[in-house]
């Protein structure tokens, strides 16, 4: 569902590792073993090569994971995949389907390097083609795995999965459901909120839910490294970071965009409409101009996100970000970064600074992924080069920040 062609790799198995074009009408049905479960649900892989006596928690099950599938009338498919990297420089980070070869996970663009040695979260956002001669009608079976760690090793090659979802797409024939947005209506102009709803019916009965996506430059919430997409991560299959959801007619749902960053290229819109039988149609897209009154709101990226971007035990680390020399317009800031393991579980500090003062300390959650929407006070902020750092007296797991690191929101 990718508007962003990509080239990954290749496989053992010879896929082409590429994410899917948007196309102008969609039918597809989405198979996630998880769907909906809590946070607590997780596998992990480990470096089967490790002499790492590691805690039985963090023990590889090596178990393949079964995915029931419906492939009538089925043209493609893809897999997609929300993962935390692990332990800093595992490599190795596989998959494969019902005992075939062996294929790269997805990982994200724009490293200065190799993007096992960054921090990263990747959520769902970031399909990979697969052949259907690999899939079967009925129950599937995806086992992943782990390598070593190629940097920063310390012998224990270690990442989680939280979940995996295969779409398969369907031929038009097959009945789904059917739809449109109706408002806005194409070239609408927006500022702080924008009103989208949708005209949705199904000939295998109810609706049971319509989902907003938005293609334009945002926060990588997904942690794929690509700024400018469709915008959503998943939780368990579950859509977040959208447009939004409406469970009942008449499929209307209010986009907050005050913190939406200032686009350069029309905002484009799509509604996934799903029925009671769990399939989807995606519409045509429909066009949207962000037009602000007297206000702006510029994104501020992170030029130089180090490797092993982390700290624990009294250390530090720091990347910075560069503003404008003229601040003098400045309304209010916020600070977006992701995190994992943000938190402690004792009093320690985790501590998140800004130009050299606390600005945020233990946020985010203990041993799992979080985003941080942080208010900056105005006065915090610096013409030139901000630097943002995070320190942390825990001696358990490290505070870590995601690639692609911290964002500052600065409206004016």
């Amino acid at each position: 569902m990718k508007a962003i062609h990509r080239l990954i790799g290749c496989g053992a198995a010879g896929w082409m590792l590429s994410l899917a074009p948007a196309k102008a009408q969609e039918v597809f049905r989405e198979f996630t073993p998880h769907h909906g479960a809590g946070p607590e649900v997780h596998f992990g892989e480990l470096d089967p090569g490790t002499k790492r006596k590691s805690p039985a928690a963090s023990r590889p099950r090596h178990v393949p994971k079964p995915v029931t599938l419906d492939l009538a009338e089925a043209t493609r498919a893809e897999l997609s995949f929300e993962y935390w990297g692990g332990h800093i420089g595992t490599s190795g980070q596989r998959f494969q389907i019902n005992g075939g070869g062996w294929v790269d996970l997805p990982q994200p663009a724009g490293t200065p390097g190799d993007p096992h040695v960054f921090h990263r979260t990747l959520l769902g956002n970031n399909a990979v083609a697969v052949p259907l001669a690999q899939l079967r009608e009925g129950e599937n079976s995806v086992q992943f795995a782990a390598g070593p760690q190629i940097a920063f090793s310390f012998d224990w090659g270690f990442y989680w999965i939280y979940d995996f979802t295969v779409r398969v797409f369907y031929a038009p024939v097959r009945p789904h459901p059917t739809g449109e947005i109706v408002v806005p209506a194409g070239n609408d102009g927006f500022d702080d909120a924008l009103a989208v709803e949708a005209r949705a019916a199904s000939p295998n009965g109810d609706i049971s839910r319509v989902e907003y996506l938005a293609d334009c430059d945002d926060f990588d919430w997904d942690g794929d490294g690509v700024w400018r997409e469709w915008q959503f991560t998943t939780h368990h299959g579950v859509l977040q970071h959208h447009v939004g959801t409406a469970s009942a007619a008449p499929w209307r749902v209010i986009w907050d965009t005050r913190w939406l960053p200032d686009q350069t290229h029309p905002v484009r819109l799509r509604a996934r409409i799903t029925d009671s039988t769990g399939i989807t149609y995606l519409t045509p897209p429909v066009e949207v101009r962000q037009q602000r009154i007297n206000r702006g709101v510029r994104m501020f990226k992170s030029g130089d996100v180090p490797e092993y971007f982390s700290a624990r035990m009294s250390h530090e680390k720091q990347c910075s970000i560069d503003l404008p020399d003229d601040l003098s317009g400045v309304k209010a800031a916020q600070l977006l970064v992701s995190t994992w393991s943000g938190s402690t579980d004792d009093d320690s500090v985790h501590e998140l600074r800004l130009n050299g003062e606390r600005l945020a300390n233990r946020f985010g959650q203990f041993e799992n992924y979080g985003f941080n929407r942080i208010e900056v006070p105005v006065a915090r902020l610096r013409p030139g080069r901000n630097e943002v750092t995070v320190y942390s007296t825990f001696k358990g797991h490290a505070l870590e920040i995601n690639w692609p690191g911290p964002v500052l929101l600065v409206e004016f």
